[in-house]
């Protein structure tokens, strides 16, 4: 039996969801598709996003942003190299506004917008991926076990591992960054007041992200993959001990609350991100070094963008399949991509072992600290406050 949407989302993350939420708000039929059991995505996933500006804006417009649970703004930033004396502070009075961002578990973010989509009518299928793919008179049909379904436009949001991405042959550019990124959650002696620290090692950068409890931060520490085991080796204690001293005791010791999850880091960017009636969005169309927290900020816009091209469509006429209209907003984000993946490539060589001369380093850093004007300009793009952005995700 055949079942016909306007668009099949494949991948129930928070893009995906995202996505699809907006699209069915606009009056589109769509139906999400995603291979993990629902039993087994609500499994410890320890994994935590800085969300800007823009991206809560974004969710405000889909009304899910008060759905989500336990939510920490942070106020402040701190940025140093470890046993050096200059230190980049930011500041969200500086901007006169309430926070820089917040720090979500993206579990949370996935459970408010699947809370959404269900009290929508949205059908969102679980433990199930298409089997067969082909190109119908209606658009594109996707076999799964019990039926087949069939749809306009295809949309993966599969992660970085994109098995629509493979099919469709997508032209990729990827380069591996050499590093394994180690998640955990940790309790801290010293409270964390809000403040997101990063501190660059002469191994990689360790983000301590701030949680709702006053002690608990979630850190992101990206390693070469043999220094990764090693940490990985440690029991609990030892390696709390490694990253209160990587961390310059900011903090006081620390303690490990979880268990210890580790992800290998590679850049890549889909050359193009329609292919026949195949779009790319999120992680499956770029994945970028989280030492800046902005991939799933860049995903969420990906999907504002596409929401707003729906948007401007005729009022009142049914959409015919027709996916021209995609176009410029589909060379909007791939530049914005780009960009994003460069800005990125420069700090992490800027910070890496034998790339700048430190104290040529830290007396960029201390000039940068010394000039508001420029920390302003960088914390507005950082916060989704500057640029070309979606309608949904501007204030106003």
């Amino acid at each position: 039996m055949s079942k016909q949407s306007d668009v099949i989302i494949v991948g129930a993350g928070m893009v995906g969801l995202a996505l699809a939420l907006g699209l069915q708000r606009l009056g589109l039929k769509v139906r999400v598709l995603e291979k993990t059991l629902l039993a087994d995505t609500q499994h410890a996933d320890h994994r935590v996003s800085a969300l800007n500006l823009a991206s809560e804006r974004m969710l405000r417009h889909l009304g899910v942003w008060d759905l989500i649970a336990a939510r920490q703004p942070y106020r402040q930033m701190q940025v140093w190299e470890q046993d050096a004396h200059s230190r980049l502070s930011f500041s969200a009075d500086e901007l006169l506004q309430p926070a820089l961002g917040h720090i979500v578990a993206n579990q949370a973010v996935v459970e408010a917008l699947f809370q959404a989509l269900q009290s929508s009518g949205t059908e969102v299928r679980y433990g199930c991926e298409p089997l067969q793919i082909e190109a119908s008179a209606e658009g594109v049909s996707v076999r799964l076990e019990h039926d087949t379904l069939q749809a306009a436009l295809l949309v993966s949001a599969e992660g970085a591992h994109s098995r629509l991405r493979a099919h469709y042959h997508f032209p990729m550019l990827e380069w591996d960054y050499g590093h394994t990124a180690l998640v955990a959650t940790i309790a801290t002696a010293l409270p964390h007041e809000a403040c997101a620290r990063q501190v660059f090692l002469p191994s990689g950068p360790l983000a301590l992200l701030p949680l709702p409890d006053a002690h608990h931060c979630s850190i992101v520490w990206s390693l070469p993959p043999q220094e990764a085991q090693a940490l990985l080796a440690l029991d609990a204690p030892a390696f709390a001990h490694r990253v209160s001293v990587a961390s310059d005791m900011v903090l006081g010791m620390c303690q490990l609350l979880t268990p210890r999850q580790s992800f290998p880091l590679r850049a890549r960017m889909a050359r193009d991100l329609l292919r026949g009636r195949c779009l790319l969005v999120g992680d499956a169309a770029h994945t970028i070094h989280p030492l800046a927290g902005q991939g799933v900020n860049l995903g969420l816009m990906d999907a504002a963008a596409i929401i707003e091209a729906f948007a401007r469509l005729p009022s009142g006429s049914q959409w015919d399949g027709e996916l021209a209209f995609l176009q410029p907003t589909l060379r909007w984000r791939k530049t914005e991509a780009a960009q994003m993946l460069a800005g990125m490539e420069g700090i992490k060589q800027l910070f890496a072992t034998g790339g700048v001369v430190p104290p040529l380093r830290q007396l960029g850093m201390a000039a940068l600290q010394r000039s508001p004007a420029l920390k302003r300009r960088l914390m507005r793009i950082a916060m989704g406050l500057d640029g070309e952005l979606p309608l949904m995700a501007r204030g106003g």
